[in-house]
């Protein structure tokens, strides 16, 4: 008995310290992720006044040089691309258009997916049916065929790209509230609340929302993710929304041309998308362990 239990002491030890080890790696990920989100928002708000140079300033003669190059309109940090505009300068630019239209898509689609599933999953019955079916219908559908479609028909525009962006991030929040909200309607209290004719609108409010608010951020957040990547691929195939300078995926698309004499032009608006979805997906990790420690278990 005595062999047991000095051989069993090291290996909870280890264990202790193999999940130290891990909180304190996911907690430095999560202030790098952060660090980076922070940077990204002041880009989005004050990209045209960092910007060193004009991003649309077309320098014939300055084309392709490499990142670092130097000029008489500066240093070109990253390079120029194939009409001699400054990469870094249409990176800044573009981060505002992306950013903003992920921000507001992510909104619209997070709201109505959270309002359908709370009312749906309260009500349940044949308006719960419903909306099974329609997300059902939906995800039955590659989403990316839709969006060209509806974009390649109506024509590229700021709130259109929004519009149909959001169409993507609503399926999965009104599946995941829906469910969560008929597993709290069955908590003793709520059925209390219900059996004394409580308001359905104020049991939702007060006693329902409040438990599923967890899931709505966490999908919310994930959903900023691929809003970021659906936009990008829209404007890679050309299907954004007209602006002065182009987005990161036009960056990606005009710069595919040139991987082997101008990696640059493709590299830097592609490092930019990769850390800030990566960072977006660090945080919605840190959010669902903050809410639900045995979730990731």
């Amino acid at each position: 008995m005595t062999t047991t239990i000095r051989a069993s002491a090291p290996t909870g030890a280890s264990e202790s310290v193999r999940r130290l080890r891990g909180a304190l790696r996911n907690r430095v990920l999560t202030a790098i992720a952060a660090i980076v989100l922070l940077g990204f928002a002041v880009i989005t708000f004050f990209g045209d006044r960092l910007a060193p140079m004009d991003p649309g300033e077309q320098q014939i003669r300055s084309r392709f040089l490499p990142p670092g190059s130097e000029t008489a309109a500066g240093t070109h940090v990253f390079g120029t691309d194939a009409l001699g505009r400054d990469i870094w300068s249409l990176v800044l630019a573009g981060a505002h258009t992306i950013v903003l239209q992920s921000v507001l898509a992510v909104a619209i689609g997070t709201a109505v997916g959270a309002l359908l599933g709370l009312v749906c999953g309260y009500r349940g019955g044949k308006l719960g049916d419903l909306l099974v079916l329609l997300t059902n219908l939906q995800l039955s559908f590659p989403f990316f065929l839709l969006a060209l479609a509806v974009v390649g028909i109506l024509g590229a525009s700021f709130w259109l790209v929004v519009l149909v962006v959001a169409l993507a991030s609503w399926v999965e929040i009104a599946r995941v509230v829906q469910v969560e909200t008929r597993r709290v309607c069955q908590l003793e209290y709520v059925l209390a609340v219900r059996v004394m004719r409580g308001s359905g609108w104020r049991i939702v409010l007060r006693h329902v929302l409040p438990n599923v608010v967890s899931s709505i951020l966490v999908l919310g957040s994930l959903a900023f993710g691929t809003a970021i990547v659906i936009i990008s691929g829209l404007g890679f195939i050309g299907l954004s929304a007209p602006a002065a300078s182009p987005g990161w995926g036009e960056m990606l698309s005009d710069g595919r041309e040139y991987m082997a004499s101008a990696w640059w032009i493709t590299v830097v608006p592609g490092v930019a998308i990769f850390l800030l979805v990566l960072s977006v997906n660090i945080i919605s990790e840190a959010i669902r362990d903050r809410f639900d420690p045995h979730a990731g278990s």
